[in-house]
């Protein structure tokens, strides 16, 4: 399967001192939408006995014997999307550099589909391009702009994006919405199928990815302004922190 992890991006800027400095969080960048964090290939039917030590998904894949001589398999940052799209969408893979990381990590893995390595996967080029354009196509849920500034209900946040068994809503301890997690079927050929629900194991029972769960009633959504970032640090807002 796939999932799909995009942040919040205010609240992501205000959950730690130092995340004011990050791009994704300078005045032009920190809108009050959903933003990419990554696209990960993932296990749909794991378990806590399975033999993969707490590990759910594949990572720091090796290059495939399929993969093209003419493709770049160490990490390309010219193969990342760009443009004023590309900006609003993943500022952290745009200003922070975050696709080196994730390319790595999750888009290596993105290039297997058998355990030989001889079937077509994706390619660096096309893992990106897939990724960019499944978070703009998703956008941000209207109930989320609507409660910018405020908060609503976990089960309203959860709703949003089709129930608490399609989503993985992660908090800050004050409930501040950081990151949310979709799942998505895998195709055959290793692309991007529909939504489908987020397995327990791994995603739905995980203490960061589903914290909002865990410990909130209600979600705090923050507003660009209410990060503190473009202010005096005497002046940010306590509750914000």
């Amino acid at each position: 399967m796939w999932e799909l992890a995009r942040a919040w991006t205010p609240g992501f800027c205000a959950s730690a001192p130092r995340a004011c400095e990050k791009g994704e969080c300078a005045r032009s960048a920190a809108e009050p939408a959903l933003t990419l964090h990554g696209l990960w290939p993932s296990y749909s039917t794991a378990t806590k006995s399975d033999g993969r030590d707490g590990c759910y998904w594949p990572q720091n894949c090796v290059k495939p014997s399929w993969y093209p001589s003419s493709e770049k398999w160490t990490y390309a940052a010219r193969e990342i999307p760009s443009g004023a799209a590309a900006e609003r969408i993943a500022p952290a893979w745009t200003r922070d550099g975050l696709g080196a990381h994730e390319w790595a990590k999750h888009g290596t893995c993105a290039s297997w589909i058998d355990v030989e390595g001889t079937t077509r996967g994706m390619t660096q080029r096309e893992f990106y391009n897939v990724t960019f354009a499944l978070a703009e196509a998703l956008g941000t849920p209207e109930v989320l702009l609507e409660a910018t500034g405020s908060e609503l209900s976990l089960a309203d946040a959860q709703q949003a994006f089709g129930g608490a068994s399609k989503v993985a809503l992660g908090c800050t301890k004050s409930c501040v919405l950081l990151q949310v997690v979709q799942c998505f079927k895998r195709t055959p050929d290793g692309g991007v199928g529909e939504a489908e629900d987020c397995p327990c194991v791994g995603v739905r029972d995980s203490r960061y990815d589903n914290s909002c769960a865990e410990r909130c009633e209600r979600v705090r959504v923050l507003s660009p302004e209410q990060t503190g970032c473009h202010a005096d640090i005497a002046s940010r807002v306590a509750s914000a922190r």
